[in-house]
């Protein structure tokens, strides 16, 4: 399915790029919005998932209907009022790739700026799809988790081949996966959500999302003013 990158996180790209509370060069400032510009001409967005239901088996999960099996203590709390869970690989096509690449040779600078844009712009993508999974699940009386991507905690990212190949990824969205468990495009995103029977706990999203971002002096020392929420 294809979708539109509705906005890129200034904040978020500041961030990617170590800009956390100095003062920002003007032609710094300027290259950022070239690069944001640039970065939703290039990109070529699609995104599809599937719903599972969730087969547990002797403290083990499952989906339902195959062998693909998520392994490890964190997805197993994420999941542990779920009975159904989503998965969803998004990208942001090949195009920004080269981009990024063509870049790398004749302009480092500006290449560092782009791959940040491109990182801020895959995550709102994600977010966009969030926010219409949350609407569509809502409607049924059921709540979602937040999103696990393999590679984080004790996911395993060389379950990203498996996870591809079971929702169709490669051929809906051309996502393929290295040996390594790598994607490419490199920005792409896979994600598994859980549909639970009551509403979850959502946790911290960073201190890029915030409105006080630049100029919180408390973020300044080192702190965050939340754990989680």
């Amino acid at each position: 399915m294809d979708i539109e990158i509705e906005k890129i996180n200034r904040q978020e790209v500041l961030k990617y790029l170590s800009y956390r509370g100095s003062q920002i060069p003007v032609e710094i400032d300027n290259l950022i919005d070239e690069c944001i510009e640039e970065v939703i001409k290039t990109s070529n967005p699609k995104y599809n998932y599937q719903i599972f239901d969730i087969d547990r088996r002797e403290n083990k999960i499952f989906l339902n209907n195959s062998d693909f099996e998520l392994e490890g203590e964190d997805i197993k709390n994420l999941l542990k009022d779920s009975d159904r869970c989503i998965l969803l690989a998004a990208t942001l096509g090949i195009k920004i790739d080269q981009m990024i690449r063509s870049l790398q040779i004749r302009d480092m600078a500006k290449s560092i700026v782009v791959d940040s844009c491109a990182s801020s712009a895959i995550e709102s993508i994600c977010n966009q799809i969030n926010e219409k999974l949350e609407y569509d699940i809502e409607k049924e009386g059921k709540f979602i988790t937040d999103r696990f991507s393999p590679g984080y905690g004790d996911l395993a990212i060389e379950v990203q081949k498996d996870f591809i190949e079971l929702i169709d990824a490669r051929r809906i969205t051309g996502i393929n996966v290295s040996s390594s468990g790598i994607m490419i495009p490199r920005k792409s995103v896979t994600a598994i959500i859980g549909i639970s029977q009551k509403r979850q706990k959502k946790r911290f999203r960073g201190c890029e999302n915030c409105n006080l971002f630049m100029d919180c002096e408390y973020r300044k020392s080192g702190n965050t003013c939340k754990e989680s929420f």
